[in-house]
């Protein structure tokens, strides 16, 4: 209890520090829409028989909005939540788990341990497993700030973005624009653009419509 009414503290001053969206969407657009892929993926998701409440749910999706917010204000860029959700469905479909890659990886982005440990110590921040483990505390949190590093270092360039979250920052640096295609890439683009898609499809009216579909969901 004591935890969750910090985690609410903290992302209410959060929202309120970077009250003025980034993005080409509205804030509750995009948390609706976030939050009914989240829970449509994890309800079929081959990887775990654990059913994500509603109520946590929306904390993913509110987290991803809020930290986006905040590293691109703190790092001088443009983090799209999209592209942040896009990358952690392709690498997990938004399951926390301690043991990918035979636990060289772990959380809710399946980030390297190693990388975890470097960005804690880069943020003066406490690591350890459980913490990175809860997707809200510092799973979503250190995908973010590590993907906006990524906008700095690439001043934006999409492909090397993601290509150096799967690969790091070097590999992305020394690759070409036909060694940067590869399946990784695809599938992140992949999602990223029908994220973008579906939700102008419904222009102003996807805020209510995305609403009603994660309603529907069980």
């Amino acid at each position: 209890m004591k935890y969750r009414l910090s985690y609410i503290i903290l992302m209410f001053f959060i929202i309120l520090s970077c009250s003025d969206d980034l993005y080409a969407y509205e804030h509750q657009v995009l948390e609706n829409y976030i939050a009914y892929r989240i829970k449509y993926i994890h309800n079929i998701a081959y990887n775990s028989n654990i059913t994500l409440s509603k109520d946590r749910v929306r904390e993913y999706a509110n987290a991803i909005v809020a930290w986006s917010n905040y590293y691109s204000k703190e790092l001088d860029v443009v983090i799209d939540p999209l592209l942040i959700t896009a990358i952690i469905e392709t690498e997990t479909n938004f399951v926390s788990r301690a043991d990918y890659d035979q636990g060289e990886s772990i959380g809710i982005s399946s980030m390297r341990v190693d990388t975890a440990k470097w960005i804690a110590k880069n943020m003066n921040v406490d690591y350890n497993k459980w913490r990175m483990l809860d997707a809200t505390d510092l799973g979503i949190r250190f995908t973010v700030y590590y993907l906006g590093l990524a906008y700095q270092q690439y001043d934006g360039e999409i492909n090397k973005v993601i290509i150096s979250y799967n690969q790091g920052f070097s590999s992305a640096n020394n690759k070409d624009i036909d060694q940067l295609y590869n399946n990784y890439l695809f599938k992140v683009l992949g999602r990223y653009n029908y994220y973008k898609k579906r939700i102008n499809s419904y222009g102003t009216s996807a805020t209510k419509y995305f609403a009603y579909k994660f309603s529907q969901l069980e």
